[in-house]
Order: C-alpha cells, then sequence, then structure tokens
C-alpha cells in the first residue's frame, strides 16, 4: 500500500466543462471566458450606476438602509450616478483594486461586465400606478467609458452583448441587458494596476419602471503570484432569468483528491437582487452528496442570498464611490463555500453542481466563477516508497491503476494519468494526446507552440468543438501504454510542466 502526504485540496485531470440545465428562464447559457491553472488568485470590484434620488439626497450618496425600513427600486426615482465632474459623462461610479504583493503579480485576465434594466430612457408611474415612458429613446449601451488607476482620460470600451431583453418575451417588461468586453490588454500595459478604476455612460433606464431601475459593472482580474497556492480558474457568463423553477450550472471534468481538505470559492453577479424580497437562493452540491447546500455568510441570509449587496466574503466591499449598503437591485460577492469536513464537497467528486432559484422576486444571473485551489504540478508529492514503488520507478512503461498513484521516474515526480472521457473530433486521428495547454486566444496558442517547437518538440494543436478552444499537445500515440511511457519520460527529458492526457476518437 502506498501511502501519501497530501498538501493540497484538489487534482484536476482534465479541463473543466460546464452544462446548463434548467426550467427558469434562460435565453443565453453559460459559456466559459477563462479557464487556466493558475499559481494566483481571482478578484472582483463593482458598483452600481444608478441610485435613488429624493429630496435629501442626490444619486451619488450612499443609500444605507438595511433594515426593514429599506425600500425597493421602484419604490423610488432612480436617477444616474455621476461622480467624475466630467461633463462628457452622464453616468460614472468607481471602485478601487489592491492586489497584494503587486511587485510579484502579473496580470493573466481581465473582464469587464456592465448590465442594467433599459426599456427606454425615462420612465414614471401614474396614480394608477401603471408605468409609462417619459422618454421612449433607447440608445446602444454596448459602449461604454474606462478610466484607469492614475490616467486623466477615459478609454473608449466596446463591449459584445451577452442578452438583451427587449425583444424577449417574459424579459421586455423591464428589458434587462448584460455585456462583457475582454480589458486584459488594458491592465498588463499598467506599471501597477492597482487604485481607482471609474467606469462611465453605461445606460439605464431612470424615473421607475415595471420592477424597478437597477444597473451596475464587475470587473474580474486574474492573477499571477508564484508565492500563492495553485489554482484551477473557470469563469462563466450567460443569462438566466431565475424564478422559482431552478437554474443549474453543472462542472465536470475534475478529481478531488482522496485526502484533505477540499477548499472552493464562488464569485457572482447579478441584477435585481432586491433587499427585503426573500425567497431567493444560491445552494451547490457535490455529485456524492443527496442534497443541495444552501449557501450563506454573515451578510447573505440562505433564504435571502441575493440582497443589493456588494461583497466580499463577509464583508461589504467599500472602497468604491458612492459605496451604498443596499445597491437597490445590483449584486457582486465572492463567497468561500463552508465545507466542513468535506461535507458540502467530497473527496474523489468528479462533478459539482450550482443551483439558482427563487420563490420571491425574480433576479438575472449573469456571471459566475469556480476558484478551486489545486495541487501545485510542479511540487512533488511526498512518498512512502514502498518494494513494489521502487520497483516500478524503474520501468518504462505503465498499466493505468483504477486510482491515482504517485511515482518517481527519473528526476521528476508525476502523478499517474486517470484516463479523461474520449472526445470525438472528426479533423483528428483517433489516439491518446498529451496536452501541455489549452488556450481561447489564437495568438496566444501560437506563441505557445512556437515555444514548444524552439524547444525540439514537435508540437501541434487542434480546436475542441465542445469549447472552440485550442489544445495544445506535444505528442499523440496509438495505445495508453504508449502515451504513458512519454508522459514519465517528460517528453524525452524536452518538457517539465504539467501535462494530461486527452483520449480522442477512441469508444
Amino acid at each position: 500500500m502506498i501511502r501519501k502526504k497530501i498538501t493540497a485540496s484538489i487534482v484536476v485531470v482534465i479541463a473543466i466543462m460546464t452544462s446548463f440545465k434548467t426550467d427558469a428562464q434562460v435565453t443565453k447559457s453559460f459559456q466559459p471566458r477563462f479557464q487556466s491553472y493558475v499559481k494566483g488568485n481571482i478578484v472582483s470590484i463593482s458598483n452600481t450606476i444608478v441610485n435613488r434620488k429624493d429630496g435629501l439626497n442626490s444619486s451619488n450618496n450612499p443609500y444605507s438602509e438595511i433594515g426593514r425600513a429599506a425600500k425597493l427600486n421602484d419604490e423610488f426615482v432612480m436617477e444616474y450616478i455621476d461622480i467624475d465632474n466630467d461633463p462628457t459623462t452622464f453616468s460614472s461610479s468607481s471602485s478601487t483594486l489592491k492586489l497584494e504583493n503587486i511587485k510579484d503579480s502579473k496580470i493573466l485576465y481581465a473582464g469587464l461586465y456592465w448590465s442594467a434594466t433599459y426599456k427606454f430612457e425615462k420612465g414614471k408611474q401614474k396614480k394608477n400606478k401603471k408605468f409609462i415612458p417619459v422618454n421612449k429613446k433607447r440608445e446602444a449601451f454596448e459602449k461604454i467609458l474606462l478610466k484607469l488607476p492614475n490616467q486623466k482620460n477615459y478609454l473608449e470600451i466596446n463591449g459584445a452583448i451577452i442578452f438583451d431583453g427587449i425583444n424577449e418575451k417574459g424579459f421586455s417588461e423591464s428589458a434587462p441587458y448584460a455585456v462583457y468586453a475582454d480589458i486584459t490588454n488594458e491592465l498588463q500595459k499598467l506599471q501597477n494596476p492597482n487604485g481607482n478604476y471609474v467606469v462611465a455612460n453605461i445606460k439605464a433606464t431612470t424615473g421607475t419602471i415595471s420592477g424597478g431601475v437597477s444597473g451596475g459593472w464587475t470587473m474580474v482580474v486574474i492573477y499571477e503570484n508564484k508565492e500563492e497556492s495553485g489554482k484551477f480558474i473557470t469563469t462563466y457568463d450567460g443569462f438566466a432569468g431565475v424564478t422559482e423553477k431552478s437554474t443549474e450550472i453543472k462542472f465536470s471534468g475534475f478529481q478531488t483528491l482522496p485526502e484533505g481538505e477540499v477548499k472552493a470559492q464562488l464569485l457572482g453577479a447579478a441584477l435585481e437582487g432586491d433587499r427585503n424580497l426573500k425567497g431567493d437562493e444560491l445552494l451547490f452540491k457535490s455529485a456524492e452528496n443527496q442534497q443541495f447546500t444552501p449557501l450563506e455568510n454573515t451578510l447573505r441570509e440562505k433564504n435571502n442570498f441575493f440582497n443589493s449587496t456588494i461583497s466580499f466574503e463577509n464583508s461589504s466591499f467599500s472602497e468604491r464611490i458612492p459605496n451604498s449598503t443596499n445597491t437597490l437591485g445590483y449584486d457582486s460577492f465572492v463567497i468561500t463555500i463552508n465545507n466542513p469536513e468535506n461535507s458540502v464537497i467530497a473527496n474523489n467528486t468528479k462533478e459539482a453542481i450550482v443551483r439558482l432559484k427563487s420563490t420571491g422576486d425574480r433576479y438575472f444571473f449573469f456571471f459566475c466563477a469556480l476558484n478551486i485551489e489545486v495541487i501545485d504540478p510542479d511540487k512533488p508529492i511526498e512518498v512512502l516508497k514502498t518494494e513494489e514503488t521502487v520497483k516500478k520507478e524503474t520501468e518504462v512503461t505503465f498499466t493505468a491503476p483504477s486510482t491515482s498513484q504517485t511515482i518517481q521516474p527519473n528526476k521528476y515526480t508525476r502523478i499517474i494519468p486517470i484516463e479523461s472521457p474520449a472526445v470525438k473530433i472528426e479533423s483528428e486521428k483517433k489516439g491518446y494526446y498529451l496536452i501541455a495547454n489549452v488556450f481561447k486566444i489564437p495568438r496566444n496558442a501560437d506563441r505557445f507552440l512556437k515555444k514548444l517547437k524552439d524547444k525540439g518538440i514537435d508540437a501541434g494543436y487542434f480546436i475542441n468543438p465542445i469549447n472552440n478552444y485550442r489544445y495544445v499537445y506535444v505528442s499523440n500515440h496509438q495505445t495508453w501504454n504508449e502515451a504513458q511511457a512519454m508522459y514519465f519520460s517528460n517528453v524525452n527529458n524536452k518538457y517539465f510542466e504539467p501535462l494530461w492526457i486527452m483520449t480522442i476518437n477512441i469508444n
């Protein structure tokens, strides 16, 4: 029996894939934007772009009523927040990014989302409680402005529309939308990405509309820092109108370790999570569990998870202007999944499901991310060797065991891989492919491929039709044993970075 000392939470054997199951109103299924192993972390910052305006307060003044007296957004006249004293902008708000150990950190990815209810420019409610337009105009909303830290001028950001509800059945009454833009290059050009970010000219209805006016933005940043633990991070976006009929997002393609603590974190953003309308839930379970566990913390009740809060773990994120503790309909969160004795996310699990549900106010969910701590592929797991283990270290070929084991051929330690489910790719011949990396952006795949060929590795890549990502491989083989032999030889001593074996066109 081989005994192991385990120092991390999860080992990922193939790239995470998702599926989407729902009886709710889903017009845009959730798809991955970023997916990679990272020695670093993921963070997000957010703010709203509309707020109440009344006789005592302008929309720039924070709204901080969170008790029973807190009103809903459709009980207020809502106006744009505009903090920048710039006559060329009609809306603006800010939030502060603070990465620790910034000198040793490198930005890998940054995405910007904005979302709002936008039926027309302005509306009002008549005495008969009917909502009517004051200004029927509705303009394009996929272009906004972004001011980076310590910069005087705004950058124009052109986004891609994830969803627009203006002509969609069940959505047209408040016409919510969501937009995404990749801003990685903009942040990578900064000497120091920390500081104040101002987002301007996000469109929303002002005044009042049926269901209430709401809107905001969320910036997601993934960074590399060699001093931090290794994690596998996946971000997704789509659009779901969540009601009592649940929405489920399933994560698969990974396997947790047989021992040790399992750690995971969820991030998300949603529209229309009213403070005092209860009944909305965010639930989680691994495949081994029969029941879903409702997530909660000191700021978010399990029966009112989406509650007009911008939060990081158990605290309201306050380093933003304005810093309303009640955002009147915009939610953004980072939450660690409470997992006592691995009761929520078990060891050896291969699937996990996020469930969204509301028996109260409907809310619109458009962004989520799963962040799981994984074993560092560059750091050997300590092994108490047995006579059988030592014998295997001298062998050239191996037979894959039913469970993951660790052996140490030559100088470098690799974990014996578990065979992945077969994928059908018509452009490729059948076999077992040693995958070195996966890329969404074509030029990044080309750069990585060139690095491999410079090392004398006859590498190539194919496009996986499931997600349209480029999978870069260092070799392919007709049999599993041949692939394992190349895997443990570190590609004939030419490649010592993480690898996994992908099965192509084999039943």
